[in-house]
């Protein structure tokens, strides 16, 4: 079937009666081949990606000839070749501010879960007897919580940190920097954040400048007994570094939400860490959340194939190309 819209996975039960009210669609899942996407894309001016796995590469823009917008389920973007698509009048949206609140209260509870091995000792009482003494951890109020990216999200967990009683620095490199006076944060350099921050917090996107951000050095930086929490994207840390670093207690835990490779598997080493957290990418994993993100993207396609341009574009430069020349 050759449709204007086709969506990588099932969304939302309200999103996707909005769409289909709206506009012939098709949904695919998870288990399709690339080949099979091939064949479900040609035909398509908009796609809206769900889940990072599914990449959308030039092999799927390519085969979607009126394809001008990208709709991405969620903030991140890494899983569309951003280039390929500016060069090609392809749009990428981005559901950005919707899932502040359930992202930001979620690093809170990642960073009070690390700082008292909460994962682990549940776990210990499962087994039965467990030694409490083996789960004394850190006390946050009065401690210095260094946060990497102040974006929406960033904004929201410096509020909430601060207000635990946290002295808050800031790493923030963009121009956006100068509008962060409003905050409870002192804006400083990369590495005297690592040097004095007890919690590190990532909040920024995967992309080429911040691919491996946080490596040995980095890590080698950090206090021993500091917190490392990974919001971000699991490339931008160096997880061989993270398990050297953990595996020899240079560092005191880490809570991650994101791994390099997702979704996670039983193999995978930081798994065998007892100061280490994994979580399955579910930050935004509220049933609130969930719903709104799918309506945003949603809408952002509906616009799309009425000539409109939605509100949050992470490549404006693509809106150059002819193909959205008469665009509102």
């Amino acid at each position: 079937m050759s449709v204007p819209l086709y969506v990588t996975e099932p969304i939302h039960e309200d999103a996707e009666n909005l769409l289909r009210a709206n506009t012939r669609v098709e949904f695919g899942d998870e288990d399709l081949t690339k080949d099979e996407i091939l064949l479900r894309v040609t035909e398509a001016h908009v796609v809206l990606s769900k889940t990072d796995p599914i990449p959308i590469d030039a092999d799927i823009m390519s085969a979607a000839p009126n394809l001008r917008l990208v709709a991405r389920h969620g903030t991140g973007f890494s899983n569309v070749d951003i280039d390929f698509a500016t060069r090609h009048g392809i749009a990428v949206s981005i559901t950005a501010g919707v899932n502040t609140t359930a992202i930001s209260e979620y690093t809170v509870g990642l960073m009070f879960a690390a700082a008292r091995c909460l994962p682990q000792a549940s776990a210990a009482c499962a087994k039965g007897a467990p030694n409490r003494q083996q789960f004394a951890g850190i006390q946050i109020t009065g401690k210095t919580f260094g946060i990497i990216g102040v974006g929406r999200i960033g904004r929201a967990v410096v509020e909430k940190v601060a207000a635990l009683g946290m002295k808050v620095l800031a790493y923030h490199p963009r121009p956006s920097a100068k509008d962060l006076i409003d905050l409870p944060l002192e804006l400083v350099d990369f590495d005297t954040l690592l040097d004095q921050s007890d919690v590190v917090s990532l909040h920024v996107p995967l992309t080429p400048e911040t691919l491996g951000l946080m490596g040995e050095r980095e890590l080698a930086r950090m206090k021993s007994h500091a917190i490392l929490l990974n919001l971000s994207r699991g490339g931008v840390v160096n997880e061989s570094a993270l398990f050297a670093a953990l595996s020899q207690n240079r560092i005191f835990a880490t809570a991650t939400d994101v791994l390099a490779q997702e979704p996670v598997h039983a193999n995978e080493p930081l798994l065998s860490l007892p100061n280490c957290i994994v979580l399955p990418h579910i930050a935004a994993m509220t049933f609130e959340t969930q719903r709104d993100i799918a309506m945003t993207a949603a809408q952002h396609c509906l616009q799309a194939l009425k000539g409109k341009v939605p509100n949050v574009i992470v490549n404006p430069d693509a809106l150059k190309h002819p193909k959205w020349a008469h665009t509102q």
